[in-house]
Parts: C-alpha cells; sequence; structure tokens
C-alpha cells in the first residue's frame, strides 16, 4: 500500500517540473507543424495534430520564446491566443508569449 502511494506522489510531483527541453530541434518542429495557422495577412487555419501534440508538450514555451520581433514580421501574434485554444488553452490569460501579451477575458 505504501509503496503505491510513493509512485503515485513521485508521479505527481515530476509532472509538476517545469519543462526544460526547448532545443533548436523542438521549437523548429513546433514552427514546421503549427505555423499554417500563424501566417500573417490570411485567415486562421485550425491546427493539424501534430502542431497541438508538440505545443501540449510544453504548453507552448518554446513558441513562444521564439515570438519576437523576425516572429512579428512573418507570423501573426493575434493568432497565437486562437493556436491556444484550438489546442486545450495552453496559454494563461494576461501573461506573455514571447512580445505577444495573452488578453485578458479571450
Amino acid at each position: 500500500m505504501y509503496t503505491i502511494i510513493f509512485i503515485l506522489l513521485v508521479v505527481r510531483t515530476s509532472s509538476l517540473r517545469p519543462y526544460h527541453g526547448c532545443t533548436r530541434d523542438k521549437t523548429y518542429a513546433d514552427f514546421v507543424y503549427c505555423s499554417p495557422s500563424l501566417r500573417l495577412n490570411s485567415p486562421f487555419i485550425p491546427p493539424i495534430p501534430q502542431c497541438c501534440k508538440n505545443l501540449k508538450i510544453d504548453k507552448m514555451r518554446c513558441l513562444c520564446n521564439a515570438v519576437n520581433s523576425e516572429f512579428l514580421q512573418v507570423y501573426d501574434a493575434e493568432k497565437l491566443n486562437k493556436l491556444s485554444h484550438a489546442c486545450g488553452n495552453l496559454l494563461i490569460h494576461g501573461s506573455h508569449c514571447g512580445l505577444y501579451k495573452v488578453p485578458r477575458g479571450a
């Protein structure tokens, strides 16, 4: 009985650790799978399943780390919130995703 409780406790606390896997390859994969949904001057396209699968690994942290002035020249930051919503509300309202501030109550 104590063994089961210990295992559950270890699994639970390990899932609370922050994700530290924002490698160049991970960020590149996020862009490959998700960029059609974020393109500037085009309608929002719902993300493909692999996009959401990738973003859920780190709750969009790696993609958000790449949201800078160069990103904003090619991609529409306003679509980040739509992408988050389409993948299960990964962003917290009022927080920042790179240079983009997630609107409150949106």
